[in-house]
């Protein structure tokens, strides 16, 4: 009879025990399913959002064809051209006669006083409303303008278009 009852004992030990070690492996195998679902759901929203961005910029700057790129490509670099040009009559002009002053008026908003923390430090501006500037000054600020012109838009962006 003792046989009989350890044996019973034992084997609900054992049983019980297998049944404990799999409600343990149900516990984790809900929260790692619930965790791929939600990397998933994340994945879906990520590339929904990233296909209504495409979807947005298409709308707004058109699909892009071959003919209408070349069309576009080709009349921001006219206009680029033409303003390139422009300032490079300006440029020279400035650099042959580099001495010549030129005097420019400062709107009355820019003439106040800087005041600091609420007007507690205030510092006078002057009085002065012109402001003096050489065509020297203006010929060495359009060298680097105009090299910043020319390699935005004459140079090939990544795509090597």
């Amino acid at each position: 009879m003792f046989g009989l009852l350890t044996m019973l004992l034992s084997t609900l030990g054992a049983t019980g025990m297998g049944s404990m070690l799999k409600i343990i492996a149900g516990i984790f195998t809900a929260i790692s399913d619930a965790k791929a679902t939600n990397a998933k759901r994340e994945l879906a929203r990520d590339l929904a959002l990233s296909k209504a961005s495409i979807e947005m910029q298409k709308a707004v700057f058109g699909e892009p064809n071959e003919k209408t790129y070349i069309f576009t490509r080709t009349t921001r670099r006219i206009i680029a051209l033409i303003g390139m040009l422009n300032f490079s009559a300006i440029s020279i002009l400035c650099t042959l006669w580099p001495s010549v002053t030129i005097i420019t008026f400062t709107p009355n908003a820019q003439s106040r006083n800087i005041e600091i923390l609420w007007g507690f430090i205030t510092i006078p501006r002057g009085d002065e409303v012109v402001s003096a500037i050489t065509t020297g000054h203006i010929s060495l600020v359009s060298i680097a303008t105009l090299g910043a012109i020319i390699g935005f838009y004459f140079t090939p962006a990544a795509g090597g278009k």
